[in-house]
């Protein structure tokens, strides 16, 4: 899979905070803070993500938090190391 370099950047930052742990849950607060971005351009970035399944969202939060969570999947760190290791 070839993703565009700043799906990348997002990718590689989640993976970093994650620790490459699938079980490990990330603020997308954090995530866009680390980024550097603005929030709506990166929630556009990790829908995307989501959609190619390299990342997951928690659906199980309570309805009245104003953040979402996300895990990294297997084909999320898979993504990050193929491209590092080429």
């Amino acid at each position: 899979m070839s993703i565009e370099n700043e799906l990348r950047r997002i990718l590689t930052i989640i993976s970093d905070m994650s620790k490459n742990d699938i079980k490990t849950n990330i603020k997308d607060t954090k995530i866009i803070a680390e980024a550097n971005r603005s929030s709506a351009e990166i929630e556009n970035h990790l829908n995307e993500l989501e959609s190619l399944g390299l990342i997951e969202q928690d659906k199980n939060l309570p309805a009245n938090v104003e953040y979402k969570i996300y895990k990294i999947t297997r084909k999320g760190i898979k993504e990050v190391y193929n491209k590092e290791f080429r």
